[in-house]
């Protein structure tokens, strides 16, 4: 027997979508057959039927009513502008024992593995804080080459000094960090 999913297994899927696509963004287009489109954002959906909030109401739109619905992203964060502001985000993140902003500093591929490493081990967090504790961090170069870069970063705590390099992606305009390739 072929694994199938029931409708509301389906609807709790594309619910789960729709939520976390609305969450990353600030409205969504939706254009009607009718070619009316609207700024709104998508509250939830169920049984084929999307509750939106437009111009402060929300209204129910069946599903096909629908033409098209098109997703933008927010602009770029200031704070993510250069590979250097992000490594210092993360850095201060760190020292502050700020989990969700080190993780924000990660590629958006990465961010929910590591969110659940970071929960699985709950001591992860106090443990990185501990490794970082008295740690200098010095920024030797950096290289861009399209939408990625690269830091040079010397890491020094006590006698002990090591550099390596640190890469990073360019995502909706802000460069983010890409974990330690083995």
């Amino acid at each position: 027997m072929p694994f199938q999913l029931s409708r509301a297994a389906i609807a709790a899927v594309f619910m789960a979508v729709a939520t976390a696509l609305s969450a990353t963004s600030h409205a969504e287009v939706i254009e009607l057959l009718d070619k009316t489109k609207l700024n709104a954002k998508i509250i939830h959906f169920y049984d084929g039927v999307y509750t939106v909030e437009a111009a402060g109401q929300t209204q129910k739109i069946p599903r096909d009513k629908i033409r098209s619905i098109g997703f933008t992203l927010p602009p770029a964060r200031p704070e993510f502008s250069t590979p250097e502001k992000t490594f210092e985000r993360w850095r201060k993140g760190l020292v502050e024992g700020a989990m969700e902003r080190v993780i924000d500093c990660y590629a958006l591929m990465y961010q929910g593995l590591l969110a659940s490493q970071m929960g699985q081990a709950g001591d992860a967090m106090k443990k990185m804080q501990k490794e970082v504790e008295g740690t200098k961090f010095q920024i030797k170069g950096s290289s861009i080459k399209g939408d990625t870069a690269t830091l040079k970063v010397q890491r020094q705590k006590g006698e002990d000094s090591e550099t390596g390099d640190v890469a990073f992606i360019r995502e909706n305009g802000e460069w983010k960090m890409l974990p330690p390739q083995q």
